[in-house]
């Protein structure tokens, strides 16, 4: 589950994930914004026991559609591999 907080003052959101599996346990939340139509949002977390770092994009969104990517990095973010994609339709 998620939760979306909007911060009006420093015009930013924050994504919260929770997991029924661990309920206790607390993610850090990923945080961006969005520009130009596009939504960019990053977070840290660790995979495979290795800090990484994360980002999640919005993009081709529309009143019909929209993509979200995510992607790791483990530099930093000086290069990111794109591991997962959607796109959303409207039925």
């Amino acid at each position: 589950m998620t939760l979306r907080t909007y911060d009006a003052y420093k015009q930013r959101w924050a994504i919260h994930w929770f997991d029924s599996r661990r309920p206790a346990h607390t993610f850090a939340p990923m945080v961006g914004r969005f520009a130009k139509g596009i939504g960019t949002f990053y977070g840290d977390d660790s995979h495979e026991g290795r800090a990484i770092r994360i980002r999640f994009v919005w993009s081709r969104v529309t009143a019909e559609s929209a993509r979200w990517e995510q992607a790791f990095s483990i530099d930093q973010g000086a290069s990111w591999e794109t591991n997962w994609f959607m796109d959303f339709t409207r039925i």
